[in-house]
């Protein structure tokens, strides 16, 4: 199979230009490496939570510990309910620290990281975060072993995943790497693919991670996770092939270059034919729309469902597998299917996806057992293809040497999305926990629509225009 990779050229003195040319093969290793990291956090993410409402329940509310000890149960009961909405008002809180925190040089660093790279290779965007992530998880293993840390302290284990710029960094480094190795036919599939190996990564780790707990215990299960981090660094360091031909080694210095920021907006706000400019900052705000969505409900749909419905951690664990599977399935069942059979654009599917996204949230929003969840998820099948499929019109329309610089700019508004999204949320959720904790799930559908309506512009713009051109410059 003919793939395509992005050599450096120099036509001008000092200046990389990234030429479209024939060459290697990709490999799976970054889909391998993705797994793994999803596959620990979705290990490790209810029972770090568990961890931190029994933290705050002994050292912040100052309840006994015998007392608080219901928190790291699979199991709940009278006493939970008793002190759930406390613990969780205060944990929240603490939750919304601690996401500023990891995403606040994820965020600095996409603005320099994505024209930096077309220099000096995509590698050290996979690479960087995994080691920080792996750090990050030692640190948390040794933070649960000290059972006299305040919940506050587990702020402290998120700064190696934070200065190494995160799932962010990692995500932008992937897809970057997908483009340079892929043709525009099998684009949409790899990345696609890459989207798969984060869903089977959570609904392995949320189907293990009861069983995993109750047979070992939480330090033990933190151990595991962090030897997964571990060997995803691993295998990405010692196997991943640099997908940029004469990648220029680069250090810490090299990064922090203010002429990479002022070469990103220079490219990404040009003005183009065919409202080229418009197209691009609509398919950018639309996805990262949808990350603002994803990172406002993450570790608040647990509280959600604990609080409305009162599941335990089994019962979410279950439903968070069944969640994830099912979109596995759709993701394929999408592209495969839908996309191939019925001749459907990117564009189209990534709003269909969307759409489905939207029938989710509103059916959650009137929850009142626990088959609305289900329902929900069900309904939803093509939800995860949105953000894959508006990466790959990006590849599409845009120049080759465009596409780093543009896929930068949208890890940096997605870098601010678990700085602003997790403090919006979670006000939301406390002030209506009482009266209408679903109000999560109707701020969702109302962002939601409004990337239905960026992407139907785009649509129609590329309707209008020449739909299969690039947007070069005029």
């Amino acid at each position: 199979m003919t793939e395509s990779v992005r050599s450096l050229t120099n036509n001008e003195p000092s200046v990389n230009v990234i030429s479209e040319l024939p060459g290697k093969k990709f490999n799976i290793t970054v889909d391998i490496s993705i797994f793994l990291v999803m596959l620990s956090l979705a290990l490790t993410g209810a029972a770090i939570t568990n961890i931190i409402f029994y933290r705050t329940c002994v050292h912040a509310l100052n309840y006994p510990r015998d007392e608080c000890k219901v928190f790291l149960s699979l199991d709940k009961n009278n006493e939970t309910q008793r002190l759930e909405k406390e613990v969780q008002q205060y944990a929240t809180f603490i939750m919304t620290v601690k996401g500023i925190i990891e995403s606040l040089a994820p965020a600095v660093l996409s603005l320099f990281l994505g024209v930096w790279s077309d220099t000096h290779g995509r590698k050290p965007l996979i690479v960087w975060p995994l080691f920080g992530t792996a750090i990050t998880s030692m640190l948390v293993v040794l933070y649960t072993m000290l059972d006299n840390f305040g919940p506050w302290w587990f702020i402290v284990t998120v700064i190696p995943y934070s200065l190494t710029g995160g799932l962010t960094i990692m995500f932008t480094g992937a897809y970057c790497n997908l483009s340079d190795v892929t043709t525009e036919e099998n684009r949409s599939l790899r990345m696609t693919i890459l989207q798969a190996a984060v869903s089977a990564g959570i609904v392995v780790g949320s189907l293990l991670s009861p069983h995993v707990i109750r047979a070992v215990g939480n330090v033990y299960l933190l151990l595991i996770g962090t030897f997964l981090n571990v060997l995803a660094y691993a295998i990405t360091n010692i196997c991943l092939v640099e997908s940029i031909t004469g990648a220029i080694q680069g250090g810490i210095t090299s990064v922090i270059d203010f002429l990479l920021v002022k070469e990103m907006i220079m490219e990404c706000f040009k003005q183009r034919p065919n409202f080229g400019r418009a197209q691009i900052l609509l398919l950018t705000f639309a996805n990262s729309l949808s990350i603002f969505v994803m990172y406002g409900l993450l570790g608040l749909e647990y509280m959600y469902v604990r609080e409305k419905l009162h599941w335990v951690l089994k019962d979410y664990t279950l439903y968070s597998a069944v969640n994830t599977t099912l979109s596995f399935l759709g993701s394929f069942a999408g592209i495969i299917i839908i996309q191939k059979l019925f001749g459907l654009s990117d564009l189209v599917v990534a709003n269909i996806a969307f759409l489905s996204a939207l029938a989710e949230f509103i059916i959650k929003t009137l929850a009142v057992s626990t088959w609305y969840m289900y329902f929900g998820v069900s309904i939803s099948l093509f939800k995860d293809l949105s953000a894959p499929l508006l990466r790959s019109v990006i590849t599409k329309i845009l120049p080759v040497e465009d596409i780093a610089k543009v896929f930068a700019l949208m890890a940096a508004i997605e870098g601010l999305c678990p700085l602003i999204s997790p403090l919006l949320y979670n006000c939301l959720y406390v002030y209506t926990l009482s009266t209408l904790p679903a109000a999560i799930y109707i701020l969702s559908s109302g962002i939601t629509l409004t990337c239905i309506i960026f992407v139907g512009i785009v649509q129609y713009l590329r309707w209008n225009c020449n739909q299969y051109g690039r947007l070069d410059s005029p």
